[in-house]
């Protein structure tokens, strides 16, 4: 059965069983990938997932139950334990059906060419991607991985009060990571690696660009030292930048907010950032891989300001969390799969770019590092505290200019002070994942090195 016939079928026969509202979450996912590694195929995967969530209501209580099986033989058994465990459970006002909203907008974020990608050219891919590394320079000891994929996804959520979502995505995408030595007797190695995706073709991916990418971010590690501990100026470059904004991100989230996990709470309306800083989460950017209509909830998403200038205007809410603060929604409602509970997450969250490049902000910097790998993120942030302390690598900045690069040092500050010591943000944000950041200059942070 396709999951229109299910849905009609399991809505039909959940009236007959004593249910009055009900709704289906639905959601599923393919993939092929193909990883290649000394010359030879290291794997080749194909990957089918999905399932079925339904809850209803029934003798004034809601019942749940999921499966992964869309057949006849699934829907007495959802209808039967959703009653059964109905039950045990008491209703309470977060579980009410949501009709709707009025209005949605339209995101093309699908691409029926993408996962008909022959195999042949994903598996001819990686081994160009393998073999222009190895060419492009003596240095590279090996290529650890050469992968390409293709991905698309569904989700459908469907109710006896009027609400009739659905959405489907895709994406490409070409990898590699590779090793790197001054000459074969060296002892020092060095790692580094690129990727790239296209939301439209697999073929709009440079591979040969994503290969010599690869190559220069781990050569260009080669010969790395220490620097004396001291504050000195540093930029994140737009990677690193991002990998710190989303261990933070979580603190503008309205649950969090609630149960005390954030020093943002009660400081809505208050300057948190500098002037330069503005966060906004816009699930409906043209191009953005995490762009969606609709969250978890079914609710239609919008673009929202969570900083504007320096000065906090809101959290991130799902229904729940709205109407327990005497919010608006922002539709932010987020589930981990068909199973998954509601929670609160960004959709397309990014620190709005400035005006410099990345170049330009380097060029005016007479002493400082260039941060662009931050190791440890997990056991070196705290979203509550607002603190980290990370291993970095990076580059040693003088009179304007790249000396050498730099390893074996830590960065340490709080993410709420890094807010107001920005001094420059850059025009460089790279949109490859829900959370993004341009290049960030911070006026000072401490480095602890030799």
């Amino acid at each position: 059965m396709n999951i229109a016939e299910f849905q009609e079928a399991l809505l039909r026969k959940g009236r007959e069983a004593g249910f009055t509202d009900m709704e289906i979450y639905y959601s599923s996912g393919k993939s092929l990938s193909v990883s290649v590694v000394k010359g030879e195929i290291d794997a080749y995967k194909i990957v089918e997932s999905g399932g079925l969530s339904f809850r209803g209501l029934i003798g004034g209580k809601m019942g749940y139950a999921s499966t992964e099986a869309l057949d006849e033989t699934s829907i007495p058994f959802l209808l039967t334990e959703a009653a059964g465990n109905a039950e045990l459970l008491e209703l309470n006002e977060d579980e009410e059906l949501f009709g709707g909203s009025e209005r949605y907008h339209e995101v093309d974020s699908y691409s029926a060419e993408i996962i008909q990608t022959p195999p042949e050219k994903l598996i001819e891919a990686a081994f160009a991607m393998e073999r222009i590394a190895l060419n492009a320079d003596l240095r590279i000891e090996m290529v650890r991985r050469s992968a390409a994929a293709v991905s698309e996804s569904e989700v459908s959520i469907i109710n006896t009060k009027g609400l009739n979502c659905h959405r489907r995505s895709s994406s490409a995408t070409a990898s590699i990571y590779v090793l790197a030595k001054e000459s074969p007797e060296a002892a020092e190695t060095v790692t580094g690696g690129w990727f790239d995706y296209s939301l439209s073709s697999f073929y709009d991916i440079d591979v040969e660009a994503v290969a010599l990418t690869g190559v220069q971010e781990a050569v260009s590690k080669l010969g790395a030292t220490t620097v004396p501990s001291d504050n000195y100026p540093v930029i994140f470059r737009n990677d690193a930048a991002t990998s710190l904004l989303s261990s933070f991100a979580s603190v503008f989230s309205a649950e969090s907010v609630d149960k005390g996990f954030s020093l943002l709470k009660g400081r809505l309306g208050e300057v948190i950032g500098g002037s330069n800083v503005t966060i906004i989460d816009d699930p409906l950017m043209p191009g953005a891989p995490s762009a969606k209509a609709f969250d978890a909830e079914g609710s239609a998403t919008g673009r929202h300001e969570l900083v504007k200038e320096g000065r906090l205007l809101t959290f991130l809410h799902n229904r729940a969390t709205a109407r327990k603060a005497g919010a608006a929604n922002t539709s932010n409602a987020s589930k981990g799969g068909y199973k998954g509970k509601i929670g609160v997450s960004y959709h397309n969250l990014y620190i709005a770019p400035g005006t410099q490049s990345l170049e330009e902000m380097i060029a005016g910097t007479d002493k400082g590092l260039l941060i662009v790998e931050l190791q440890g993120l997990h056991a070196g942030t705290n979203a509550t505290s607002g603190s980290f302390s990370l291993a970095a690598i990076g580059y040693w900045i003088e009179a304007g200019a790249i000396v050498r690069p730099v390893n074996q040092i830590t960065v340490s500050g709080n993410f709420f002070e890094l807010l107001n010591s920005i001094e420059t943000v850059g025009s460089d944000p790279r949109f490859i994942g829900s959370c993004t950041s341009p290049s960030l200059k911070a006026v000072s942070l401490t480095v602890s090195g030799a």
